[in-house]
């Protein structure tokens, strides 16, 4: 039976998580009330010059910033005015900012499946159902050509990804190779090594096959390469110390942690959702050193919040998320928000990357491809 005294005690500690949870409630609305205040639309400076969205290259390329006015320096330290309770999304509208994860979906959409638009297709049909003993060595055979080919079969109308474990028939069967990915361009080589596989395994099961023309399909990965070269964006956030102030690493790695980042076994630190996508990442921001947090060394004198924009679901609010967090960061640890050339990073600066992610967005949906669904997981591993 439970005595008076354990009643008590168990009565203070529900009342100690309470008070945790408004305390951080009211931290997260602080800190969107700065940012906002620091980087809202109301601020006024020549520091940027947006240009135009990149639409050639064949590079990785990151936002870069211009000269800043001598007078912003002063005005960007006013932290103090109210501001709105939420921030634009997307599309314009108003959201609120939650204090975690941002993206909602399925874990069906994750599955790899075989995608017309980025994939060169081998359909073949038989006469009879093809059952696991004949197909799971072909399967088997195949992943020595590439690790981006897919095999799927046809059951009650719908294409399901084959498991060679199960012993399921199918009659009607394809495979998919991805034409590119940021390594770039399959090579015409594998190309032709596909189609002469799979028409090998049409003739062994008796099937008739349709492929597609190697030319065409050489053309289809030239473009496909480029057009993940044009929007192969990744977008920092630098924290650097005041002065020459540093950052003590058990300092770093605990705010972290408290935030709900967890360590890579590269010792970056990532948020992901829950579907184990990373939505971005926090690692050593001297380029001179690893990008590690979890190594010997005891201070950093900057770090960087960074997102991968083509695989990160939803990058324009998990942006503005990782936004506030880098704006708590510099405040705990006396630092400020600077571009990568230690320029304090402004209004123009925020809405020219929040600009940059709202096209790139838009350019991969006009494909079919949206950021951080598996297609784009494949195309920009």
């Amino acid at each position: 039976m439970i005595s008076d005294f354990q009643l008590v005690l168990i009565g203070a500690i529900a009342v100690v998580i309470v008070g945790v949870v408004v305390y951080n409630r009211w931290q997260e609305a602080v800190y969107k009330k700065r940012a906002d205040q620091l980087f809202g639309a109301a601020r006024n400076d020549a520091l940027f010059n947006p240009g135009t969205l990149p639409t050639a290259g064949f590079e990785r390329r990151e936002p870069t910033f211009g000269a800043m006015d001598s007078g912003e320096q002063q005005a960007i330290d006013e932290l103090t005015s109210p501001i709105p309770a939420a921030w634009p999304n997307d599309d314009g509208a108003h959201v609120d900012v939650e204090p975690r994860n941002l993206v909602r979906g399925t874990a069906s959409e994750l599955v790899p499946s075989i995608n017309t638009e980025v994939d060169t297709v081998a359909m073949m049909l038989a006469d009879v159902p093809v059952v696991a003993d004949i197909y799971a060595p072909m399967i088997e055979q195949s992943r020595g050509l590439s690790r981006s080919l897919l095999w799927e079969g046809l059951v009650g109308g719908l294409w399901q990804p084959i498991d060679p474990t199960l012993d399921t028939a199918y009659r009607e069967i394809r495979a998919g190779l991805q034409l590119a990915d940021r390594s770039g361009a399959v090579e015409a080589s594998v190309l032709a090594q596909f189609d002469e596989m799979m028409a090998s395994f049409a003739a062994s099961i008796g099937a008739v096959s349709q492929r597609e023309d190697l030319t065409a399909a050489q053309r289809r990965a030239q473009m496909i390469d480029r057009f993940c070269a044009e929007t192969d964006i990744e977008i920092a956030v630098n924290v650097a110390g005041k002065n020459g102030v540093t950052f003590a690493a058990t300092k770093v790695r605990g705010l972290a942690e408290a935030q709900g980042l967890t360590a890579l076994p590269s010792g970056e630190y990532v948020l992901k959702d829950d579907y184990g996508r990373v939505l971005f990442f926090l690692r050593n921001g001297n380029s001179a050193e690893a990008p590690t947090l979890r190594g010997e060394q005891p201070y950093f004198t900057q770090i960087t919040f960074a997102l991968d924009v083509p695989r990160t679901p939803e990058p324009g609010r998990i942006f503005e998320r990782m936004f506030t967090l880098a704006l708590q960061f510099a405040d705990v640890l006396h630092g400020e928000l600077v571009d990568d050339n230690k320029k304090l990073l402004t209004a123009n600066g925020r809405k020219v990357i929040a600009e940059t992610i709202l096209g790139i967005t838009g350019e991969m949906q006009n494909r079919g491809v949206a950021p951080g669904c598996s297609v784009a997981l494949r195309l920009y591993a």
